[in-house]
């Protein structure tokens, strides 16, 4: 009779193979991350690089997951600079802002600002202050 434990307790712990909690985690994020298709991860991820000042071409700014970098003449100006893409400047100094669908860059940490997505491309970036005519034109660097 002892044999038979032996071989169902044998079976049943082959047959229980749990798979390794990193492997779960890094296929969750996988699928995190191809289903991830809203437009606000889109515009997201078309920013990331770095994109220099047409006006000013010793400005630039470099957009790295979620931080952005502004340099002058290849110097960061400010290094905790966070950004995020939202539906109006909420609580910044731009006020009150009408809602439109990730049309704006919010930033935070070291300098809190809006800008308002005037125009993106993979070529072109033109951010607006909300409520002033002038914009910042950008062309996407091509050695970043």
């Amino acid at each position: 009779m002892k044999p038979i434990y032996i071989a169902i307790f044998t079976l049943l712990f082959f047959s229980c193979k749990q798979t390794p909690l990193k492997q779960v985690i890094t296929e969750q994020e996988s699928k995190i991350t191809e289903t991830d298709n809203t437009p606000g991860f889109a515009i997201y991820k078309q920013l990331q690089g770095t994109w220099e000042n047409i006006e000013a071409p010793i400005s630039s700014l470099t957009f790295a997951d979620n931080k952005v970098i502004n340099k002058h003449d290849g110097v960061a100006v400010k290094k905790n600079i966070l950004f995020s893409i939202q539906n109006s400047c909420g609580a910044t100094a731009a006020g009150e802002t009408p809602e439109e669908r990730d049309k704006y860059i919010v930033t935070s940490g070291d300098t809190a600002e809006c800008y308002y997505i005037v125009q993106l491309d993979d070529e072109n970036l033109i951010l607006g202050f909300w409520g002033e005519e002038t914009a910042l034109r950008f062309k996407k660097a091509t050695n970043y």
